[in-house]
């Protein structure tokens, strides 16, 4: 039995964590738990660390065997960031794990898994991820938006990705898209408890608040899942939940305004998407949503996806009819079957009449 289990041990590939860092440090205790308690063999992975920050977290790190930090002067848009983590990788698969997020104990073990057990995929993420709102005491499920979605931060591929796949260097934010080129990478869905738990907090380089101004709708909604069944370690959760808005309130360095590129990005989507309501409307205005009495802007990507499903019950409604028709039309073939025997029996008894 233990000989089965070197073996397997020996067969599971290696695997590069990557993380890129801008002035994280009040996160970075927790992140390295996160890294510590991920139950794949710790001699079967590395962890690229890169660190364009102010504030350097190299002290925090440098006892780790498995880390390869690499610090750079001048800060980096995201996408460059992470092309470089990938030309410094050397594992078969690489598993993402960002700075600020938590990640359960089988995130990198799941993502392995999955990907080594459906062969013909290229890359795994989880479309659908939960988000813990402090400021409301709520949780929220964001998607799934589709079976070949993902964001970034669940994102786990094979080496043989990278042949035909880079970000686009300039990228800040909302990277995934052109990675994936256009959502079109052959996928498998990873399982949310298993990937990620996001907590939303004043540091956040997209403000998450900004994603409930929009109400529920199928892809953004309430959920009954609470942190404690992501989060097992009552320590983690004291921290994730209650200790790090003391640390990010006196930490400067960590504000959204260090990160301009990021800032200008964030405005530039923002208005290329309203210009694309405008558009499709024909002008005449934004495209709203009554929904329980409140009036909701819908974006394009949102009304894209409530087509999308509309398409999908339509289709199968459609099918269910198929169906019935079917039932029917064989409901019909026995009738026919029914009143021929019928006929002949009356034949039968209008003979058998007269011969009596």
């Amino acid at each position: 039995m233990g000989k089965k289990k070197s073996g397997d041990k020996k067969e599971l590939p290696f695997v590069s964590i990557c993380t890129p860092t801008f002035n994280r440090r009040p996160f970075w205790e927790y992140t390295i738990k996160c890294f510590m308690h991920q139950n794949y063999p710790k001699d079967k992975m590395e962890w690229i660390i890169i660190d364009d920050g102010t504030d350097k977290i190299k002290d925090l790190v440098e006892g780790i065997p498995q880390v390869k930090y690499y610090d750079y002067d001048g800060k980096m848009p995201l996408g460059k960031k992470r092309n470089i983590m990938h030309d410094k990788s050397k594992g078969d698969i690489i598993v993402y794990m960002d700075d600020d997020d938590y990640y359960p104990p089988e995130r990198v073990s799941h993502a392995v898994n999955m990907l080594m057990t459906h062969p013909s995929a290229l890359c795994a993420g989880a479309s659908e991820i939960y988000i813990w709102f402090k400021h409301i005491q709520k949780m929220y499920q964001f998607g799934p938006y589709g079976p070949n979605h993902a964001t970034a931060g669940t994102f786990a591929f094979k080496r043989e990705l990278l042949k035909d796949h880079r970000y686009e260097d300039h990228a800040a934010l909302a990277e995934e898209k052109a990675f994936l080129k256009n959502y079109s990478v052959p996928f498998v869905q990873l399982e949310p408890k298993k990937t990620i738990l996001v907590f939303s907090h004043i540091h956040n380089t997209f403000d998450k608040k900004k994603l409930l101004e929009q109400g529920e709708n199928d892809y953004q909604k309430t959920s009954p899942r609470t942190v404690d069944e992501f989060v097992k370690d009552e320590a983690m959760r004291h921290f994730y939940m209650e200790k790090i808005d003391g640390l990010l309130q006196n930490y400067k360095p960590g504000d959204p305004s260090n990160k301009p590129d990021v800032l200008k990005q964030i405005k530039e989507i923002e208005e290329e998407r309203k210009s694309m309501a405008m558009q499709q409307s024909g002008g005449q205005g934004q495209i709203v949503l009554n929904q329980n009495g409140q009036q909701i802007v819908l974006n394009n990507e949102q009304i894209v996806q409530i087509i999308q499903k509309q398409q999908e019950q339509l289709q199968h409604f459609a099918k269910m009819l198929e169906d019935k028709d079917k039932i029917i039309s064989g409901l019909e073939s026995q009738l026919e079957v029914y009143k021929i025997m019928n006929e002949k029996n009356n034949s039968i008894i209008q003979l058998l009449q007269k011969n009596q």
